[in-house]
Formats: structure tokens, sequence, C-alpha cells
């Protein structure tokens, strides 16, 4: 498995390939978050960022929102942090590679936005799951997923 924090961003994609894990974002080579999202839409997603015009776009959460929008979960990297972007629903084997994920890196303060929608003012999450003091990284997951069924049957 590859280094996460050798990347910038990790999406765990639905669909035909459902829970893979993409990393994404030469940490090398890319300083923002946002650099490294827009250039997955136009590798992945040419048409989409195309049609957005994704290189005017300067906020994460505004491009995660499309990734979301499709089924994808999206673990945006940083030394000492990370933030994970959960669509609405996600499958069964989305849930098991985010646990891979996980269990891959050492302990990270990790904060959950559940289900981005868009509304006049922005884009917010439905639902935060902030990291508690000295979580593992699957107990910060374990506490998301004890709330509700998120995953799609």
């Amino acid at each position: 498995m590859h280094d996460v924090n050798d990347y910038k961003m990790v999406v765990i994609r639905n669909g035909e390939e459902d829970g893979w894990i993409y990393f994404f974002g030469d940490a090398r080579e890319y300083r923002f978050h946002v650099d490294a999202l827009r250039d997955y839409l136009y590798t992945y997603y040419d048409k989409l960022a195309e049609e957005i015009n994704a290189d005017d776009i300067k906020d994460n959460s505004q491009l995660i929102i499309y990734l979301n929008d499709m089924g994808h979960i999206v673990y945006l990297h940083s030394p000492g942090f990370g933030l994970l972007f959960m669509p609405k629903a996600i499958s069964e084997e989305q849930k098991k590679s985010l646990y891979n994920l996980f269990d891959s890196f050492e302990k990270t303060p990790i904060h959950i936005d559940y289900n981005l929608t868009r509304k006049d003012d922005g884009i917010f999450p439905e639902e935060n799951v902030n990291y508690i003091n000295d979580n593992e990284n699957v107990e910060t997951l374990d506490k998301f997923f004890s709330g509700r069924c998120y995953v799609k049957r």
C-alpha cells in the first residue's frame, strides 16, 4: 500500500471501481489540496472539470462536493491532521477500504464532514464528527458509523 504521507489526497471510489483506493497529489509536487483536487478532476473527470471551470474554483469543498455527489469518499491529508469528506451513503466495499486506509497510517487527528450540501451562502456538511484526543484512526471511524446507517443496502 502507498504511504498516505506522500500524498495530498485519497479518493475511495464508488460505482464500477467500488472500494478502489486512489492516492493522488504527490506531496512534493503540490502545496495546496485544492490544486491536487483540480488535477484529480481533470485527470479522471475532464468533462466535468471543464464544465464547472475547476481552474477558477479556490475552495476545497466546492470541488469535493462533486466527488461526493458521485458517491466517492475524499480524504485530504496534511502533516498532523486529516479531513474526511463522506457522501450521503457508501457501499460496504468503500467502508472496508476506508478502515484499511485509516489502519495503514499513524494515529492522526481526523475530522469528518458528512454529506456536503449546497446552500445559498456556501457549501456545508450536514454533520461534523470532530477528533477526540487519543482516539486511534479507526476509533474516529467507529464513532462516525455508530450514529447512523451510512452504508447502502
